[in-house]
């Protein structure tokens, strides 16, 4: 019973929040990142792999299907993104997740991953609740309408990253797995986009 006025206190605001202990990955702006990842809606299901580059504010992201043919690839920065398909085409937007559900009708949101991926809350933004691991590393999340629960952590360079994330939001579920975290490398960024027929697979493979 306890546990339950706990937590309607916390949704209804009457309690507040603990600080978060200090997050070494908060101050990560430079990374690459290789994982598969999960789209799950009422009707249908999408996987894909994916390759994340981030140099500060530039970014570049790769989706491609499990046999790594029918790529999308994102490339932006804070003034707007261009996404270019496998068929040649080429769109743009302000943000990534925009983009996204406008030309795949999937909603994956990119702009809250940037600090997610990092297992660190979105700063200056509402957060509803939090829970942590027994070593400090969060262990689920609820924030921006989306919860957030953190399955696994790797130890990279004495920083605790995530490895293993699932997310809910509103008729939407997003499962995404990373094989390999590289960070704080000098130059990450390349202008090589490879395109191939059909972007995503409908073959569950996690």
């Amino acid at each position: 019973m306890k546990k339950y006025v706990f937590l309607l206190l916390i949704l209804s605001g009457c309690l507040t929040l603990p600080p978060l202990p200090n997050m070494p990955a908060k101050n990560l702006n430079s990374w690459q990142i290789n994982g598969r990842i999960a789209i799950i809606t009422k009707n249908d299901s999408w996987t894909a792999k994916f390759n994340w580059q981030q140099q500060i504010t530039n970014y570049q992201l790769r989706f491609s299907n499990p046999m790594g043919q029918g790529v999308i690839f994102l490339d932006g920065d804070n003034n707007g993104v261009i996404m270019r398909t496998a068929d040649n085409k080429t769109f743009t937007a302000s943000d990534p997740d925009t983009l996204i559900t406008n030309v795949l009708k999937l909603y994956i949101p990119v702009t809250n991953l940037y600090f997610w991926i990092r297992g660190i809350p979105i700063p200056k933004s509402s957060l509803q609740w939090y829970s942590l691991d027994k070593v400090g590393r969060l262990k689920t999340l609820r924030q921006n309408a989306w919860e957030i629960e953190y399955d696994r952590y790797i130890n990279v360079q004495n920083i605790n990253l995530p490895k293993k994330i699932f997310l809910n939001g509103d008729d939407l579920r997003v499962k995404i797995i990373i094989d390999k975290w590289q960070i704080n490398l000098p130059t990450l960024l390349d202008n090589q986009v490879y395109l191939a027929p059909k972007l995503l697979s409908k073959v569950q493979f996690f």
